[in-house]
């Protein structure tokens, strides 16, 4: 019996949610029922909310220092509970958002025009990110078949072995495809970077999401002294604080870690930490453990039933593998032999559903979409039904 209703149904209306308000001038229709962002339709944990409802309650929001024991100590006991990983003090510092992370750590290690090393399919944001940072985009394509991906460390280590290329930007685990990488697969990357001077990026936001948590490596536990790496994490995915911006780099570069600081605190003059965000980190950090660990089963049960509907109403269309880790399910739709665009249009068109397009996270077309399911069982079943209909239309027109 579960002590948290993940099947409550929610609102956001008033919120100015992109997932809501920001669906039609997206995908430029009204009325669809929207599964793209990676954000929950789950509230978050209300031994979070109480937190900071009593952080409220003091009435002040001035400048807030992060070094002080309520933020390393959650973040440490978390990491040692969870994954078995010791940190201290000063491995763990707090930064205003992962992705600022990750272009500082690009910024700081390479220059204009220089490559930045991504495998693809590829978190979306990691190409922008590149992009105003006027970097190169250098594609690692990661190796499929079968809806299984795996790395190619050949055309890997040929990529580090380009004097031109400086950073690695890796996902850990993987966005979209869900995929989790192994101590031997991790080490083999980090040996490669560092024997051809690649400086190496994990950001590790989705790491709460593998199931079984074990299995979950991360690139802190294979981290030397002054290696060139950095992890970034936070909670927005875990506890569903997106909009709360905040995060924490961890690594054992002090020269990297004092350059990062220098940067927000002197260039962009935000050092200072998010007071909410504090005391969130504490409440999640120190008592939600079990409400992550029955979020992954219902999240293991939405994706269950997307398997098996799926195997029983779609399988000469749509083919798709249980991811084990995140809450995104990466869908493809080759067997239907149609272009990206024609599919794409008609989910929204017939289906009347917007889920992310596959394309958005490459190089090139992949033939597939990526779909959110982190929500109510009776959510995923009318998304279902709705990508159920695009392709009913799409045969009844012909195009497949």
């Amino acid at each position: 019996m579960s002590k948290f209703n993940f099947e409550e149904e929610t609102t956001r209306e008033g919120t100015f949610s992109i997932q809501y308000e920001g669906t039609e001038p997206l995908f430029g229709r009204t009325g669809l029922a929207p599964f793209w962002i990676a954000d929950m339709d789950i509230k978050t944990p209300q031994a979070i909310t109480e937190a900071m409802k009593r952080r409220l309650d003091n009435g002040i929001f001035g400048y807030t220092i992060w070094k002080n024991s309520k933020f390393y100590g959650p973040v440490k006991q978390w990491w040692n509970s969870r994954y078995n990983v010791d940190l201290t003090d000063d491995m763990i510092t707090y930064a205003p958002s992962v992705l600022y992370t990750v272009s500082e750590a690009i910024r700081l290690n390479s220059e204009k025009g220089d490559g930045v090393i991504l495998n693809m399919p590829t978190y979306n944001a990691f190409l922008k990110v590149l992009k105003g940072n006027d970097r190169k985009v250098v594609p690692a394509p990661l190796i499929e078949e079968s809806d299984e991906y795996s790395f190619d460390f050949e055309h890997f280590e040929t990529l580090c072995s380009e004097p031109e290329n400086k950073v690695f930007v890796h996902c850990n685990p993987h966005n979209p495809t869900g995929r989790v990488w192994t101590r031997e697969e991790l080490q083999k990357m980090k040996d490669i970077c560092l024997a051809n001077g690649v400086f190496f990026v994990s950001d590790e936001i989705h790491m709460d999401f593998v199931r079984p948590k074990e299995e979950f490596v991360s690139m802190v536990e294979l981290m030397e002294e002054d290696d060139p790496i950095i992890v970034t994490t936070g909670l927005g995915k875990t506890f569903n604080l997106a909009s709360l911006p905040h995060s924490y780099f961890i690594t054992k570069n002090d020269a990297l870690k004092a350059k990062i600081v220098r940067e927000f605190d002197h260039r962009y003059n935000v050092g200072t930490a998010n007071s909410l965000v504090l005391s969130a980190i504490e409440a999640a950090y120190m008592e939600c453990g079990e409400w992550v660990d029955e979020l992954n089963e219902h999240l293991e049960g939405n994706f269950d039933y997307i398997s098996d509907y799926i195997d029983t109403h779609l399988s000469a269309y749509l083919s798709f593998k249980k991811p084990a880790s995140t809450y995104l399910a990466w869908i493809s739709f080759e067997q239907c032999g149609i272009p990206d665009d024609v599919m794409h249009k008609a989910l929204v068109d017939i289906g009347g559903i917007a889920v992310s397009p596959g394309h958005i996270y490459d190089v090139a077309e992949n033939g597939r979409f990526r779909m959110n399911v982190a929500s109510s069982r009776q959510r995923i079943e009318m998304g279902m039904e709705r990508i159920h209909k695009t392709i009913d239309g799409l045969k009844k027109d012909g195009k497949i």
